[in-house]
């Protein structure tokens, strides 16, 4: 299954090298949950994440579906 991978902001320092903008597709094997994901990119565990799957929050445990949008952001900060 392929999935359309997008990250934001500091996250975009986790794309894979050649990436020239924020998303990428994957090939995943099915039964694939997003928390698998978040390793495979290496994104550090103890950084609080935003997740949105399909334009809706979701949770690392959510198993991916082919044609899904995973969306990550860092946390959201300002003043």
């Amino acid at each position: 299954m392929t999935v359309e991978i997008r990250l934001f902001a500091t996250f975009r320092d986790f794309l894979p090298p050649g990436s020239k903008t924020f998303s990428f597709t994957k090939v995943l094997k099915e039964e694939t949950t997003i928390e698998e994901v978040l390793r495979e990119l290496k994104l550090p565990e103890h950084t609080p994440k935003i997740i949105i799957l399909n334009g809706v929050h979701a949770d690392a445990g959510r198993v991916l579906r082919d044609g899904d949008i995973l969306s990550l952001f860092p946390p959201v900060g300002g003043g």
